[in-house]
This record gives C-alpha cells, sequence and structure tokens, in this order.
C-alpha cells in the first residue's frame, strides 16, 4: 500500500509541476513584451500609449523578467514550496492571500454543489427503481437530459427571475450569507445531476445483471438486501472517480456562475488575472487548481483502491 500511495503522489506532484511550467511558457508567449504589457495594461491602463525603453527596462528589472524563463519559473517554484506566490501586479497584494479567500468561496460552492447533487441523484434513482413504470423511466431520463442540455447561464437566469424578482426569497447577487449560496450551488448542482443520474443508473444496471446477484436471489435474498448490500456498492465504484473529476471542475470552471452572481471566486479571480496579464496572480491561481486537480484524483485513487478488491489484487500481483 506504502508503494502505491508514493506512486500516486509522485503523479500527482508531476502534474502540478507540468501545469504550472506550461502556464509559465504560456504566458511569456503572449504577444509583446511582458514588461511592455504589464507598463500599458496595469499601470497606465492605456495599451495604445508610447513608452520609452527606459520604462519598460524599470518594469522588467522591478518584477525580474530578465532573467531566462527556466530561471524565473525555478524562482517562483522556490517561493511556492514555501507559500509565497508573490505578490499581485494589479493589487500589489499577497496573491495567496488573495486566493485564500477566493478559493474559500469557490470551494464551499463547489463542495456544497456535489453533495446536492449526490443527493438529487439517489432521491430520483431511488424513486425510478421504487416506481418501475415506462413514465417514470422516462420522467427520469427527461429530467436527466434537460440537467444536461440546459446551460448553467440561461438556468442561472431563470432562478434569478423566479427566486429573486418574482418571489423576492433569496438574493441575487453578493456572498455575505448562506442566502447567497442556495442559488449558485442549486445551477451548478443541477447541471451536474444529470450525468450523476445516468452513470448512477447505469451501473447499478450492470450491477444487478451479475452472477452474484442471481445466486443471492436464487438463495432467497429480498431485493432490498440485494440492492443495498450487493449491487449498489459495485454501482458505487465507477462513480468515484467520476466525482473527483466533477469536482476539480467546479473548482476550476464556476466562472460563468460566480460572475453571473456577482461571487468573489477562483474563476473571477482567474479571468480577471488574465484581463489584465497579472502573471503571478494567474499562475497562483493555475497552480491552487492544479493542486485540487491532483488531490481530488490522488483521493479518488486510494479510495477505489480500498473499496475495489480487484484493484487491491492487481496491486498485490504487480
Amino acid at each position: 500500500m506504502g508503494a502505491y500511495v508514493l506512486q500516486r503522489l509522485a503523479l500527482a506532484i508531476a502534474t502540478v509541476l507540468a501545469a504550472t511550467f506550461l502556464t509559465y511558457v504560456l504566458l511569456r508567449l503572449v504577444p509583446g513584451e511582458p514588461a511592455q504589457v504589464i507598463l500599458t495594461r496595469v499601470f497606465l491602463q492605456d495599451q495604445t500609449a508610447s513608452v520609452s525603453q527606459q520604462d519598460v527596462a524599470v518594469i522588467a528589472d522591478r518584477f525580474r523578467l530578465n532573467a531566462p524563463l527556466i530561471v524565473q519559473y525555478g524562482r517562483w517554484l522556490a517561493g511556492a514550496l514555501t507559500g509565497d506566490l508573490g505578490n499581485s501586479i494589479r493589487t500589489g497584494r499577497s496573491v495567496a492571500l488573495e486566493l485564500g479567500w477566493r478559493l474559500s468561496a469557490t470551494g464551499l460552492i463547489a463542495l456544497l454543489a456535489t453533495f446536492a447533487s449526490l443527493a438529487l441523484t439517489f432521491i430520483t434513482v431511488a424513486l425510478k427503481r421504487a416506481f418501475p413504470a415506462p413514465a417514470t423511466a422516462r420522467g427520469f431520463e427527461l429530467l436527466a437530459v434537460g440537467s444536461i442540455a440546459l446551460p448553467s447561464f440561461f438556468l442561472g437566469v431563470v432562478l434569478i427571475i423566479l427566486f429573486s424578482l418574482r418571489l423576492d426569497w433569496l438574493p441575487v447577487s453578493g456572498f455575505e450569507s448562506w442566502a447567497h449560496v442556495v442559488l449558485p450551488v442549486a445551477v451548478l448542482a443541477l447541471g451536474q445531476f444529470g450525468f450523476n443520474a445516468i452513470l448512477l443508473d447505469d451501473t447499478l444496471n450492470e450491477a444487478l445483471d451479475a452472477q452474484h446477484i442471481t445466486t443471492a436471489r436464487a438463495k432467497g435474498l429480498g431485493d432490498r438486501a440485494i440492492l443495498f448490500t450487493h449491487a449498489l456498492p459495485n454501482a458505487l465504484i465507477p462513480l468515484i472517480p467520476y466525482l473527483a473529476l466533477q469536482f476539480t471542475f467546479l473548482i476550476g470552471g464556476v466562472v460563468i456562475v460566480e460572475r453571473l452572481f456577482s461571487i468573489p471566486g477562483l474563476g473571477a479571480y482567474l479571468t480577471d488575472a488574465l484581463d489584465s496579464h497579472d502573471g503571478p496572480a494567474f499562475l497562483g491561481a493555475i497552480g491552487v487548481i492544479a493542486l485540487a486537480v491532483a488531490g481530488a484524483n490522488l483521493a479518488a485513487d486510494l479510495l477505489l483502491a480500498r473499496v475495489d478488491p480487484r484493484i487491491r489484487l492487481k496491486r498485490t500481483a504487480q
């Protein structure tokens, strides 16, 4: 088990390093000299302004942009390992502190949306099993496919009109109280629910068709015992890595929802940093997202190894 954990941990570290290094390289490939872009966009706020080479050299020296690319990345990585992600060019504040607040908002919304999506998934799949009629199956498919097809922006606007403007139950935007969290979580949860429901329903069908389920029925086990003891644990195994991927997607992909509800989250921070050519802020945000992806995948791999005997046997054979 120890060797397996070290192997997955090494892969997670390699993922973070690759993501941050490629991002650093791509930032340097943006058209225009970095120092000149920083000077015109951030300090002068006029991309067409004419600047002298002396001013550009001062900016390059201030932000240490004269060194070779690998040296610049090495400096950033050395600081990142100690928790120092540099200062934002746009605000002048510590990137680590800014990301801490932004990540707390995005992480909370992503976590609540994942749990809400799972709860809705289990409820709908259970109702479909409890009422095995063609109309129930069609309703389940319509609800799941509709959840996948509806864009987050459209769904968010509909919920705002209904619950904020018409009924006046929930605030339109902001992040000051739990009431502000309800609509963003609902939008994200409904958007992810369809994939979860279809996947769980399919894997549950496969689990119920397995040979050991037929043997269990032949031994006289009831439907409830078969479902919860034998079928459901096997059906959940394919769902675990997908949930890890879904959670990390929510961490890095809630830009539309955060913009719609004016939430100061990680996605909004990322787009603001990109718009202003704020390299330290953008790179720090990418590093946090890469770390979240690697951590979630590592947790899913270790959980799979714990719950699936086939993975344990394969690891032992190797």
